[in-house]
């Protein structure tokens, strides 16, 4: 628990006047719990999303445009997020026009410098200012950590591409390189260009990846759940809950919240990775926001977890619950080669396996698969009595499922 807990309390929502809430890229659903709960509620959205765009390019995780399907009379204001001078100004009329009391922000929205700047000035958060970005900037993250020995990981700073080498060199390999983003950049550089990359050179973790899923309430942190990521259950799979030692778990969860005190989180979601080394656990990365799909799902899946109707609980100063599993949950996920779709099989036979609830495949006969991070992976999601069952149901999906990708010439 940090030290800002005991002076910030915020008041339940009366029932003659509901505490105003400022959402900045939510998702429908969330708004709809918030509208529900009593909460007078005001969205601030995306201005660059087309409406009915099921991909939204900068609030990744609203399932689609904030103003299709919210509650009647719900406000949406839009905003160009890359202003931060319109963004700032944005949530400050909310606050001195409209009388928002509290901001939410989603979709990694949180560690905006514009939103955590205002939010903090105006009173409307209960993080301190650097909170998120503690959390999600790889450099600051990695700095907070080191500098308090809590899983110390050797790393270093590269401004540009051509120090690169040195850096490595200074670490020593393996290594694992992250570009930061324009933010970190600037911090760290000064005057040098914009347009430039700069980079964090770590110590290569070797181990099995866990993500560690919590809510905090006035700075006490609630260990939603641990997902086996891939590699530390299946090599293509995550699985939730993690078949975790009770030790190893316990390492997992107390690295996580150990995280959040230093950064003085104080409300919200927080979705931090570990890896569990030779040499005891270390954080990955982290950052203020709930998990994406679809490791969304299989928290609610197993354990009848819903996320957004817990956080409103929350706001409503009711107690949290920590969710229990009654069931395993687990997603498979694939990537296509580079290049056209031909054609596609058994998507039909995979979703009426037992246990399976989705399957996903993004494309489309004729469409072009990109490369490595530039293209959505497909997945199946299920349930199972037992990690056995799963894992056979993983195997048999991945037998079912067929695609022919013709290689273009210029990916040969």
């Amino acid at each position: 628990m940090s030290a800002t807990a005991d002076r910030y309390r915020e008041p339940h929502p009366p029932d003659s006047a509901p505490q105003r809430l400022l959402l900045l890229c939510p998702s429908t659903r969330l708004v709809r719990e918030a509208v529900a709960a009593g909460f007078a509620v005001r969205v601030l959205a995306d201005a660059s999303l087309p409406p009915g765009s099921p991909e939204p390019a900068k609030c990744p995780r609203t399932a689609d445009r904030p103003d299709d399907g919210v509650p009647p009379g719900t406000p949406v204001d839009l905003v160009d997020l890359t202003d931060e001078t319109a963004l700032a100004a944005a949530i400050d009329t909310s606050v001195r026009v409209h009388g928002t009391q509290r901001l939410l922000a989603f979709a990694g929205t949180a560690a905006l410098p514009a939103v955590a700047r205002t939010a903090a000035r105006l009173g409307v958060t209960p993080n301190p200012v650097d909170a998120a970005r503690l959390l999600g900037e790889p450099a600051a993250m990695r700095a907070l950590l080191n500098g308090s020995r809590h899983s110390y990981v050797p790393a270093a700073q590269a401004r540009t591409a051509q120090e690169l080498p040195a850096a490595v060199e200074e670490i020593g390999a393996p290594v694992t390189v992250r570009t930061l983003p324009s933010s970190a950049r600037t911090a760290a550089c000064g005057s040098e260009s914009a347009g430039e990359r700069s980079y964090l050179v770590e110590r290569y973790l070797e181990g099995p990846e866990y993500g560690v899923v919590t809510l905090t309430v006035d700075g006490m942190h609630r260990v939603v759940g641990v997902v086996a990521l891939h590699g530390a259950w299946h090599p293509s799979s995550h699985l939730f809950p993690a078949p975790l030692g009770e030790r190893d778990e316990a390492e997992a969860r107390a690295i996580a919240t150990e995280l959040l005190d230093l950064a003085g989180y104080e409300f919200g979601y927080a979705y931090t990775v570990v890896v569990l080394t030779a040499d005891g656990p270390r954080v990955v990365r982290s950052r203020a926001d709930y998990p994406d799909e679809p490791l969304a799902s299989l928290i609610e899946l197993a354990a009848g977890f819903c996320a957004e109707a817990e956080l409103v609980q929350a706001l409503a100063g009711k107690p949290v619950n920590v969710p229990t599993a009654d069931r395993y949950a687990a997603v498979a996920s694939y990537r296509l080669p580079v290049g056209r779709l031909l054609s596609v099989s058994g998507l039909e036979s995979v979703s009426e396996l037992p246990g399976v609830h989705r399957v996903h495949f993004p494309y489309a006969s004729g469409d072009d698969i990109p490369g490595q991070g530039g293209g959505a992976d497909g997945y199946v999601l299920l349930s199972a009595e037992s990690t056995q069952e799963a894992a056979r149901t993983v195997t048999e999906a991945g037998r079912l499922l067929r695609a022919e990708v013709s290689r273009r010439p210029d990916h040969l």
